[in-house]
């Protein structure tokens, strides 16, 4: 074996390798994972906590001499040259290391110890470019995207060293010639092109990062010239949001002074660029806040309804605001208002829409001459457009998945959506006439906003962190954290049978169901799914098996999984898109709900699923989230586009009596408890806080069960089996950044 301690044979192969690793905004691919060295940041773990500046140049040293052990002496010298330390800084920065590349198995996949002399980097390792200059052009890789493919940096054809027997064994992937490189290994990998393929519409360029402070910055809004980012971020002093602003392609912010005691966040430029309006909350009020994008004096427009249903834009001439309320003339239900400026009334919008949807979140073209909103409530809702004066509503998306931002693009042929419909939340463009959605490939990446006058377009890059806690139920506040790991976990549900838990994590690198036992503490592993990602795990009332939602790139199926023996068995047909199940009053029956193209959501009952003797039975149309209490011998659920939670009688004819609204305004949050619904609600406006309510649908009272000083992930929980418990994934840490890139038409000039 050949030790390196200086010149790697990367760097005498390829004359501008240094120069490539040490530029800026350096995207490294190492196995399966990629680094932003400069943000010192995996991006295919966005939410994995920042790497150490020290950790990375290990990295960094270990990738110069690829393939080849390099000494800790050397390491330490050229790492820690500047400090008088130990050996032990080098061990921690190896294990940091392997942490964060999920490394945790025997032998090494990423990086081998050889004992008493120092270490090697053994996975495969690609510079990626962004710049159009290096390679052909494939699909774009977004600094904060780690499954798609990228450009990479193209390097001079070189005749390469001979190759030994030891080192050729390590690459069966490669080509013969490509297998002697044993100091770098450079590859650019390709998608296979179909025929049939469809001409992109869109063209992505200069995707990097706008921010990499510490925190979370939330919400940027761009100006109409593209030259500049309004965004909020909480105060490190007194935790409230304040809104701040940037230059594109400058490090440093101005914060806006503010004395105010409350969160003042989504700030949004007018069409002239010369006015900022945004959402000022506090305990007891929700106001809108006008001022110049100068800064200066602040104007309440009015009171808001609602924090969690207010969205708003400028309309074309910048007098008036567009938002959505609820009022006794909708039924309760939200519907597009327009809200004047100079005098602060409201008028509604007139327009064709049924009695019970809701209709929020609405933005006017760039050209004015169009108006697209969202309709239906948190988590699934779909994108509707139609003339600027309220004419000729019609769905243009029929996504059945979570909507998180969109905007028009410049020339206001197209929406600029952030769905997770394919599983990540990630951009996609969606042409108005035609409804045609083509992927971006830019994820995760939520809450797009596009210059009107620029080809600039900023969002969010969600880097969030999720752990399991557990919390009686009564006055003990006591929080327990279960499962503990470097991962993410979400989405954990009880044992109907006993005390163990179920739930999806990260930990081991990729998407998996875990099982967590409460007696012994012990965390197992259940499934081994590849390039997937996981929903909505279901137990059966025995406790012998769990239903699971698994989407890949091409589908999304249904997998029943057994515990005891790890057996997993498809329950899906070919063709099916599936969004969640359960199981239902009998023991070999699930409910199974689907999403059809061009139509609502379909819930059937599925019996003997997955054999020859399978039978299906639509129940009903439009349903997002459905739960069956056995007790009761009711379905409970909630639809698209509907206010509040249904209840019907469920016979073993499948026929079902007249329905009844139960529940306020929530989707998926809630759980039928002795036939009552458990759901969560925010405590406070400015709070992370939340309450544990129990809804009574006999006289419609409702109770605090408990509260709970923290907050939920999207609202879901599990209820122990004893109901004196309540699990839930609560948010540790958010140090959500800003992506930026260039949007155009392919061909645009």
């Amino acid at each position: 074996m050949t030790y390196y301690t200086s010149m790697s044979v990367a760097s005498n192969v390829f004359p501008d390798f240094e120069d490539q690793l040490t530029r800026p905004n350096l995207l490294l691919r190492v196995g399966e994972h990629v680094l932003d060295a400069g943000a010192l940041r995996l991006t295919t773990r966005p939410d994995y906590p920042r790497l150490t500046s020290k950790a990375v140049a290990v990295l960094l040293q270990l990738v110069r001499d690829h393939g080849n052990t390099v000494t800790r002496e050397h390491l330490l010298d050229r790492v820690w040259a500047d400090r008088v330390t130990t050996p032990d800084v080098l061990t921690q920065a190896i294990k940091e290391l392997r942490r964060a590349f999920a490394d945790d198995v025997k032998p090494s996949r990423y990086i081998e110890t050889i004992p008493k002399v120092g270490y090697r980097l053994l996975a495969d390792v690609a510079i990626l470019s962004q710049e159009k200059s290096l390679g052909a052009r494939l699909a774009v890789q977004a600094g904060n995207d780690p499954y798609l493919e990228a450009n990479v940096a193209s390097l001079p054809t070189q005749q390469p060293p001979p190759v030994s027997a030891a080192t050729a064994w390590r690459w069966p992937w490669l080509a013969a010639a490509a297998i002697a490189i044993a100091g770098a290994i450079l590859y650019f990998p390709r998608a296979a092109t179909s025929p049939a393929a469809p001409l992109l519409q869109w063209q992505v360029s200069d995707v990097r990062a706008l921010s990499s402070d510490p925190g979370a910055e939330d919400r940027p809004h761009i100006s109409p010239d593209g030259t500049r980012v309004a965004y909020s971020k909480a105060d490190p002093q007194t935790q409230l949001g304040r809104i701040l602003m940037r230059a594109v392609g400058q490090t440093r912010s101005l914060a806006w002074a503010s004395e105010v005691q409350a969160n003042e966040d989504t700030p949004l430029w007018s069409p002239d660029g010369k006015s900022i309006v945004f959402e000022r909350v506090s305990d007891t009020s929700c106001e809108l806040i006008v001022t110049s994008s100068l800064g200066g004096e602040m104007r309440v427009v009015g009171k808001c309804q609602s924090p969690l249903t207010n969205y708003y834009d400028w309309t074309p001439d910048g007098g008036k605001l567009i938002t959505a309320e609820r009022s006794a003339r909708t039924q309760g239900h939200l519907s597009l208002l327009l809200w004047d400026l100079s005098s602060g009334e409201k008028q509604p919008l007139e327009y064709a829409r049924p009695a019970e949807a809701d209709d929020l979140n609405a933005h006017y073209s760039p050209d004015g001459k169009l108006l697209a909103f969202r309709r239906g409530l948190a988590p699934y809702s779909d994108l509707w457009v139609m003339s600027a004066d309220g004419r000729n509503a019609h769905q243009l998306t029929h996504l059945r998945a979570s909507v998180r931002g969109y905007t028009w693009s410049r020339d206001s042929a197209a929406l600029i959506v952030s769905s997770n419909h394919e599983g990540r939340f990630g951009l996609y463009a969606v042409d108005v006439h035609s409804g045609a959605i083509e992927s971006l490939h830019v994820n995760p990446a939520e809450f797009p906003d596009a210059a009107r006058h620029d080809d600039t377009l900023v969002y969010e890059i969600p880097r969030v962190q999720y752990k399991l806690a557990e919390r009686d139920v009564g006055e003990s506040e006591t929080v327990r954290s279960l499962a503990p790991s470097t991962g993410n976990e979400i989405q954990p549900t009880y044992s109907s049978a006993d005390n163990r838990i179920a739930f999806i994590s990260d930990r081991s690198g990729t998407q998996q169901l875990w099982l967590y036992d409460h007696a012994t503490g012990a965390t197992t592993v259940l499934t081994d799914f590849r390039d997937a990602l996981l929903s909505n795990p279901s137990w059966s009332s025995d406790g012998t098996r769990l239903l699971i939602t698994v989407r890949k790139p091409d589908a999304a199926l249904l997998f029943e999984i057994e515990p005891a023996s790890r057996r997993q068995r498809l329950l899906s047909k070919n063709g099916d898109d599936v969004h969640a199940a359960s199981y239902g009053a009998d023991p070999d029956s699930v409910l199974l709900t689907l999403g059809v193209p061009g139509k609502d959501n379909q819930l059937l009952l599925v019996e003997h699923a997955g054999t020859a003797r399978e039978r299906r039975q639509l129940l009903e149309s439009g349903l997002w989230y459905s739960e069956f209490d056995a007790g009761t011998r009711q379905l409970y659920y909630s639809r698209n586009a509907h206010y509040g939670i249904f209840a019907r009688t469920l016979s073993r004819s499948g026929e079902l009596s007249p329905e009844k609204s139960v529940a306020p305004d929530i989707m998926d949050g809630w759980h039928v408890i002795d036939g009552r619904i458990w759901h969560f609600a925010p405590s406070r406006f400015t709070s992370k806080s939340t309450d544990l309510l129990e809804f009574n649908p006999q006289d419609r009272s409702e109770r605090v069960l408990a509260h709970i000083d923290a907050e939920p992930r999207d609202a879901l929980f599990s209820v122990a089996p004893q109901h004196d418990r309540v699990l839930y994934t609560t948010v540790v840490s958010e140090d959500t950044d800003i992506g930026a890139l260039r949007l155009a038409r392919t061909g645009a000039h």
